[in-house]
């Protein structure tokens, strides 16, 4: 089988995004399909090589599209980037439509369109369109395959009346051989961070949004008791937002650290002495659409989890089962449950093994197994 991936996107990123799409792409490669990734050649600050900057086991075959509005971007950024979109999507389905090839893509609008052409289509869905929900529903429909990342959507589908036949729930990935091979150190948090040897080391590793929960964890941190609540990530605004907040509030044992890439951040994640996916119930995405890479990373890790109790994770992680879960948004109840955490090695152990236990079903090759099945039937 022939597939070409189709993604807008700059790559390397230091979005998850661009993680999820080449370890899709990897894997199945790994399955023994045929697959090209279709890609914008844009500016990037990122110089590596994607194979390097993921740390690939084996070459992509990347064709790319070169966008001539670079200049643009010294006028405006938005106008860049609209621009971007409009060229990329017309020479992607110019691409796709006289090749006899699967199109595989996160982009709704140019799987339709290629469907309407008759072209085998698989489109992968992460969250709902509500601010054109009417359009969304009329794509889904003609889009003749649909893989679903979130659980919750395929209720949305059948809502909306779609076919079961033609979606499937295929949640993210991880890579548990790199898990395997990085060993944990605890050294690193005083050698590289300058943390105090002492002190028990709570970890949240991604973006710093609202909607990710940071606030509540660093809200939570002045009740833990002896241990530093680290958060590595963010963009640089978001950094400074954070920071902000940590110093008006007079907040002691909150460690920030720059976005590290996806290759180093392994180490740190194994070395943790408590994990949190903090996450809001304020916000539909959060509470019921998002599926974290990092969830399925901190379960493959041996480091138990504190996570919000939202309907997101209900299908990976149970209480006092795999993880400790938290009411969304309460720092004192977060506070409560990593002190439990952290006092109890019995109940560290019996959440850290349960996890990775769990997890074994979710690894980047298993996913696309159950891709190409899709595809296929």
């Amino acid at each position: 089988m022939d597939i070409l991936y189709i993604a807008n996107a700059r790559m390397p990123t230091e979005k998850a995004h661009g993680l999820q799409i080449v370890k899709t792409v990897e894997a199945l490669l790994e399955m023994g399909e045929k697959v090209v990734l279709l890609l914008p050649k844009r500016l990037n600050p990122i110089t590596e090589s994607i194979g390097g900057y993921y740390s690939l086991k084996r070459p992509i075959e990347v064709e790319y599209i070169t966008i001539p509005f670079n200049f643009v971007l010294k006028m405006s950024d938005s106008l860049y980037f609209k621009l971007e979109r409009l060229y990329f999507a017309l020479c992607a389905f110019l691409n796709a439509v006289t090749k006899n090839v699967v199109v595989y893509s996160r982009d709704i609008t140019l799987c339709f369109l290629l469907a309407l052409f008759g072209k085998d289509v698989v489109y992968e869905d992460h969250e709902p369109k509500n601010s054109k929900k009417f359009l969304y529903k009329l794509f889904l429909k003609k889009i003749n395959k649909k893989v679903i990342v979130a659980k919750n959507l395929s209720e949305l589908y059948k809502e909306f009346g779609i076919n079961e036949s033609t979606f499937k729930f295929i949640p993210n990935g991880v890579d548990l051989a790199e898990f395997e091979r990085t060993r944990r150190d605890k050294s690193i948090w005083w050698e590289e961070l300058d943390v105090d040897q002492s002190e028990k080391i709570v970890l949240y590793v991604g973006h710093f949004y609202t909607w990710k929960g940071v606030y509540t964890l660093i809200d939570a941190a002045q009740s833990l008791q002896n241990a530093k609540a680290v958060l590595i990530g963010g963009t640089e605004q978001d950094h400074q937002k954070v920071g902000d907040y940590i110093k008006e509030r007079d907040i002691k044992n909150v460690y920030l650290h720059k976005f590290v890439p996806h290759k180093e951040i392994v180490k740190f994640i194994k070395s943790a002495d408590v994990l949190v996916l903090p996450n809001t119930g304020q916000e539909e995405r959060s509470l019921k659409y998002t599926t974290p890479i990092k969830l399925f990373e901190y379960m493959a890790s041996g480091v138990p989890i504190a996570a919000s109790r939202v309907e997101s994770f209900k299908n990976y992680l149970e209480n006092n089962v795999n993880a400790v879960m938290f009411e969304p948004d309460n720092a004192e109840d977060l506070a409560n449950k990593i002190n439990s955490l952290l006092n109890s090695s019995d109940l560290m152990e019996k959440m850290a093994v349960n996890a990775y236990q769990e997890v074994q079903d979710y690894s980047w090759e298993r996913r696309a197994e159950k891709i190409i099945d899709f595809i296929k039937k």
